[in-house]
């Protein structure tokens, strides 16, 4: 005689072992306020210890069946930075049981995240290269589970995981200083916490080195997000043409902007790395196929997925835990855009 199936436990069933009513082990089950922490445990717990698997499965059992993946449609359409991370969040995310939808916005607004949501507050949200104070605030008053990749929340009420931008641009920085540049500026545009932090980390680099830091000879500022592109270019010339010298490197703020960089110098006849050398951050696939490849420092952008999902899924069991902020180490692609000073 074939063994029979366990049934499938119920809502009835948790609420009994754990002393509670059906409305709380629902709350719980669905993300929504009004159970203490203790008891939020409890019924988690015993949810996972009866094996109960709901509509979303493993995810289900943690509290975490559905959530909504929020991005910027530019980082969707045309983004092969973000296109990694966002395939690995939904990859491992599906491992995970969780049903992970993706929402697209112009901009970071204030209030966008409210009148996206108007008709039907998230379950869980993941906020991809979304970390603007206002719209933080806006997901904490959702009330629900949330995580921000490749950003940070200043304030603390989220957590997070993002590149090591400090040390990342500290050793990006390190690594022209070790081949004899002095003269070195960074090319941006900080607008975000986790850019700022990579201005941070190259000026430590430079005071550390006894050269000293300053905006106006060290910064090159693009002004805009949207000039982080291969338009970079065009800003980056300008900015040599009112120099009286070439500088030794540029560190740029990404890949994409030090591909521009790299035409803008090469449409001048000007050699990469013979006159100038070119850093680049993010250590995207391109890189490594452009004349010259470029250095750059790698981003696992797959282990800020799988990360993601991990803290969203802790923040669902355990939401009175200590907010998490995850910083993932970056290491450097020494190619052939830089090289030693001239002359």
């Amino acid at each position: 005689m074939d063994a029979e199936t366990p049934e499938e436990p119920t809502l009835k069933d948790i609420a009994r072992e754990a002393g509670v009513s059906v409305a709380a082990v629902s709350k719980v089950l669905n993300n929504r306020e009004g159970v203490g922490a203790e008891t939020r445990e409890r019924i988690s717990r015993i949810a996972r210890d009866l094996g109960y698997r709901g509509r979303g499965g493993r995810g289900a059992a943690r509290g975490l069946a559905r959530a909504t993946l929020v991005t910027l449609d530019r980082y969707v359409m045309n983004d092969a930075f973000y296109g990694a991370i966002i395939a690995g969040i939904l990859s491992h995310g599906k491992a995970a049981d969780i049903d992970i939808s993706v929402s697209v916005v112009a901009g970071t607004e204030p209030r966008c995240l409210q009148q996206r949501f108007r008709d039907e507050p998230p379950t869980a949200l993941v906020l991809v290269g979304i970390d603007q104070l206002e719209l933080v605030s806006e997901a904490v008053a959702f009330g629900c589970p949330a995580v921000i990749v490749n950003g940070m929340d200043r304030t603390m009420r989220l957590p997070s995981v993002s590149p090591d931008y400090h040390f990342g641009a500290w050793t990006a920085t390190r690594h022209l200083l070790s081949l004899g540049h002095r003269d070195i500026v960074h090319v941006t545009h900080p607008y975000r916490e986790s850019i700022v932090r990579r201005v941070d980390g190259f000026r430590n680099a430079l005071e550390e080195a006894g050269i000293g830091f300053s905006a106006e000879r060290n910064l090159l500022d693009l002004g805009s997000p949207e000039m982080m592109t291969l338009a970079a270019g065009g800003a980056i010339g300008a900015y040599l043409d009112r120099r009286d010298r070439l500088p030794d490197a540029l560190f740029c703020v990404n890949d994409i902007v030090a591909l521009g960089a790299i035409q803008e110098l090469q449409a001048r006849g000007l050699s990469v790395p013979g006159d100038i050398s070119i850093m680049g951050f993010d250590g995207l696939p391109i890189g490594a196929h452009s004349t010259p490849a470029l250095t750059s420092m790698e981003t696992d952008r797959e282990a800020l997925g799988r990360i993601a999902i991990q803290l969203l899924a802790e923040r669902a069991e355990f939401p009175q835990r200590a907010v998490q902020r995850v910083t993932v180490g970056v290491h450097i692609e020494d190619r052939q855009s830089t090289g030693p000073r001239r002359g």
